[in-house]
C-alpha cells in the first residue's frame, strides 16, 4: 500500500481551455488531490475540482489547501458538490493576508450578482485557517510544510511528508537566482516535485514579472535538490497537446525522470 497518492484533476493556469487541442492533457484549471491513508487533501479549487467532487460520495472531513487566491485557483469552489451537503466538514487553509481574510475572499466570489448561492448559505461545515509564512500544517497522517513563493499577491509552496515519503508542489512561482537556494532546500530529497512551468525558456523574457517559471527552472531545481521525479504543471492555456509533447521531450533531455501533468495522472509514492 502506498504512503501517498497524488492525482491531477486540473493542470492549466489562468483560464480553462476545453477543446480539440487540449484533449490529451486537459483544459481545467488547477486542482490536485493528495491521499495519505484516509486523509484527503485537495490543493486548489480551480475548475478541476468539479470532477473531483463528483467522485466523493461518503461523508468525510476534507482538507482544502489554497496555494493562493487568484481566480484560476478558486473558481471551481462553488461547483464542488460536498459543500452542498451538511454531512461534510471542509477545513480550508491559505496564506495569511493582513488586508483581507480568507473567508471574505471566498464570500466575494459567491456574492450577488456573481453567484446565486452565498457562502453563508452552504450546508457543509467549514473552517477557515490562515497560515503564516513557513508555518507547518499538521494533518491526520501527513505533515504539510510551507514556504512563500515569488508571485503577485503572494503564493504558498507545499511539502507533504508521510512515513518517510515526500512530495512538493510549487505553484505559482517565478524562479530567479536569489530564490534558488531557498527553494532547492525546500525541495531537498523529495520523491516528487510538481512545479509551475507556465513558460518556456524561449518566451519567459516577454513575461518576466508575471510570477511564473519555465521548464528549465524546474529541471535545475530538481537536479540541485536531488529530487527523484519531476512533474511539469500549470500549463499556459495557449499550449496545445502537441506543444506539451515537445516540452516533455525537451525537458526530459535535461532531467530524465520528467513527465508533463495531465488530467487523470495518478502517482503512487
Amino acid at each position: 500500500m502506498s504512503t501517498m497518492k497524488l492525482t491531477y484533476w486540473g493542470v492549466r493556469g489562468s483560464i480553462a481551455v476545453p477543446g480539440q487541442n487540449t484533449v490529451r492533457y486537459g483544459g481545467n484549471t488547477s486542482c490536485l488531490e493528495v491521499r495519505a491513508g484516509d486523509t484527503r487533501v485537495i490543493i486548489d479549487a480551480g475548475t478541476g475540482i468539479r470532477g473531483l467532487g463528483s467522485t466523493i460520495k461518503s461523508p468525510e472531513e476534507i482538507y482544502l489547501l489554497f496555494t493562493h487566491l487568484h481566480w484560476d485557483h478558486i473558481q471551481g469552489f462553488p461547483f464542488f458538490t460536498p459543500i452542498y451537503r451538511p454531512d461534510f466538514t471542509i477545513h480550508i487553509y491559505s496564506g495569511h493576508k493582513a488586508d483581507v481574510s480568507l473567508e471574505d475572499v471566498m464570500k466575494g466570489q459567491m456574492q450577488e450578482p456573481n453567484f446565486p448561492v452565498s457562502l453563508g448559505g452552504l450546508p457543509a461545515r467549514m473552517t477557515y485557517n490562515e497560515v503564516h509564512k513557513g508555518e507547518s500544517i499538521p494533518l491526520p497522517g501527513v505533515l504539510v510544510k510551507t514556504t512563500d513563493l515569488n508571485h503577485p499577491n503572494d503564493a504558498m509552496g507545499l511539502r507533504f511528508e508521510a512515513d518517510g515519503k515526500s512530495l512538493v508542489h510549487i505553484s505559482d512561482h517565478e524562479h530567479t537566482p536569489e530564490h534558488h537556494p531557498r527553494i532547492v532546500e525546500f525541495c531537498r530529497g523529495a520523491d516528487l516535485l510538481s512545479m509551475d512551468t507556465m513558460f518556456t525558456p524561449g518566451n519567459y523574457e516577454a513575461f518576466r514579472g508575471w510570477g511564473h517559471s519555465h521548464w528549465l527552472h524546474a529541471c535545475e531545481i530538481a537536479r540541485d535538490a536531488g529530487v527523484k521525479r519531476l512533474v511539469l504543471f500549470h500549463h499556459d492555456p495557449n499550449k496545445t497537446d502537441s506543444d506539451l509533447d515537445a516540452i516533455r521531450d525537451e525537458a526530459a533531455s535535461h532531467f530524465p525522470n520528467t513527465v508533463v501533468a495531465f488530467e487523470g495522472l495518478c502517482i503512487d509514492l
